[in-house]
């Protein structure tokens, strides 16, 4: 007999299907026909998760655990959803146009226009600073266009959030996502504790070589645009880069995908779906979709032959193996990952493959004194304290952008990214940089989730070694993959995560092994 959670669990795996579909036609194309698709496909899955018959379905038939952790599951995806049919559109349709926004934005320098991977080449080559200024500040540039849609979008995600008792989108969001800002505001206080020696020495370390790198005086103050990324989230290499001689020689999608099949996760219909080389009108990020969590997995990639694509190639097949390894037999409304840190927890382990010599060596083919040159390691760690200061930058400004979006957000911007990263305010900034970062129109309240995650693939790794020997997944892939699938990929959504996470490792989680990582 069906219940009226099975009949719920069918008619969202049907919208949510089709607007996958939708989102995934705009993001390889982003035209005028496949935005208004997403835009109304993902309007359909909306009203649906508004209806009031939806969440009255939200009732375990019986007192199984797996039955009642659905209908857990699905309380929360239609708690925060009770909005009205016209705000609903409103949202949805700020939401398609900012995504359309950032999809066709190239930056520009003179008459050249730069897609995102000619922005990277600038800032990881260029030696002329007036250049990388240039180029820094046209990229950032997609912010003015997009801060006045968005300032809209928080105020409606606020309107909807505060109609259903909550002091905003942003804490709404965290409660239905089984967090607690109180716990996360805390952790996010004691590694930036533990970590202030560690990144203080490191910071300094940046500073003085990327002024040498640019020939700039030494007590030159260090500015956005002489590092190596726009918002310098990405770890410069700890001197010359070891890998940037060979990389052109590495196949990326190649060498992920034999990696992955050794853990017992073969990727080759994973890549057969996907859509990996950049082109005009094509997003230029780059994400994991399961379009129905049913075995349609996916990925978009913009591959280019560096090492920071070779991560992200691991990065975004670390999702995908989740997903593949997903129980089929569990419903529906389960056959999903636990949550979002845990997901990120397993691409970021896997995607810090790209550094790790065992997977250079055996995987990419680099020789090995290449592979295993000490700055590899030096640089990952490197990227860990980044991390660790660049994703508070975000944390605390969403909290803030959604405490009151018409403040002077600029100011609150530059203010974090002094405080945290230790980079200076330009003394002409471009209106509304802070809006370029495309997670805050997209992805709210969801940045948390790359630091809880690398904190917890850290916890993973000391887990696995523990049981295995091994120092790496690369080492003994073939007990460290089922090791890792069966204890914590399966089980989906059918247990909570922080329960998850404990009964896997061992242990709550926590920051010792990510700090022992990061300041070793």
């Amino acid at each position: 007999m069906t219940s009226a959670l099975d009949a719920a669990e069918a008619r969202l795996a049907t919208l949510e299907r089709d607007a996958n579909r939708a989102w995934w036609a705009m993001a390889c194309d982003a035209t005028d026909a496949h935005s208004d698709a997403a835009e109304a496909a993902s309007a359909a899955l909306e009203h649906a998760l508004a209806d009031p018959a939806l969440a009255a379905a939200a009732v375990p038939a019986d007192d199984a655990p797996l039955e009642r952790r659905r209908a857990e599951v699905l309380r929360l995806m239609t708690a925060g959803r009770r909005r009205p049919p016209a705000l609903i559109d409103r949202i949805v349709r700020l939401e398609t146009e900012l995504m359309g926004i950032h999809s066709r934005y190239r930056a520009a320098d003179g008459d050249r226009e730069l897609d995102a991977a000619a922005v990277d080449r600038v800032l990881q080559t260029s030696t002329d600073v007036a250049e990388r200024e240039r180029v820094w500040t046209s990229a950032r540039g997609v912010g003015a266009e997009a801060a006045g849609p968005l300032r809209e979008l928080v105020r409606l995600r606020n309107e909807a959030a505060r109609a259903l008792g909550h002091r905003d989108h942003y804490a709404m969001s965290l409660a239905l996502d089984e967090l607690d800002e109180a716990r996360l505001y805390g952790l996010l206080d004691a590694l930036e504790a533990r970590l202030a020696g560690a990144w203080a020495a490191e910071r300094g370390r940046i500073a003085a070589e990327r002024r040498r790198a640019l020939g700039l005086p030494d007590d030159a103050p260090l500015m956005p645009w002489h590092l190596v990324d726009p918002f310098g989230q990405e770890a410069p290499s700890v001197g010359p880069d070891p890998l940037e001689p060979v990389i052109g020689q590495v196949d990326a999608l190649a060498a992920s995908c034999a990696y992955f099949a050794d853990l017992g996760q073969p990727m080759e219909g994973v890549v057969d779906r996907s859509d990996v080389l950049p082109r005009p009108g094509k997003d230029q990020h780059a994400f994991m979709m399961h379009v129905d969590r049913t075995g349609d997995v996916r990925t978009l990639l913009n591959l280019t032959p560096t090492v920071r694509w070779l991560e992200t190639t691991l990065h975004e097949l670390g999702h995908a193996a989740y997903e593949v390894a997903l129980d089929p037999a569990l419903p529906w409304l389960l056959r999903d990952p636990a949550h979002t840190l845990v997901t990120e927890a397993i691409a970021m382990l896997h995607g810090r493959r790209g550094r790790d010599a065992a997977f250079l060596e055996r995987y990419a083919g680099v020789p090995a004194d290449v592979a295993r040159d000490p700055a590899n390691a030096a640089t990952l760690r490197r990227g860990l304290l980044i991390l660790a200061a660049w994703v508070p930058v975000m944390v605390r400004f969403e909290r803030a952008l959604y405490a009151d979006p018409d403040q002077d957000l600029d100011g609150v911007w530059w203010d974090l990214v002094e405080r945290h990263q230790g980079i200076g305010r330009p003394p002409a900034p471009p209106a509304d940089a802070w809006a370029s970062k495309i997670h805050l129109a997209v992805a709210p309240v969801y940045y948390q989730n790359y630091l809880l995650g690398e904190i917890l693939a850290s916890q993973i790794q000391a887990w696995t070694m523990r049981e295995t020997g091994a120092a790496s997944p690369a080492r003994d892939p073939g007990r460290v993959g089922p090791l890792i699938a069966e204890r914590l990929l399966r089980p989906g959504a059918s247990v909570r995560w922080d329960r998850l996470v404990e009964q896997a490792t061992g242990a709550p989680l926590g920051v010792d092994a990510f700090v022992r990582d990061a300041a070793a």
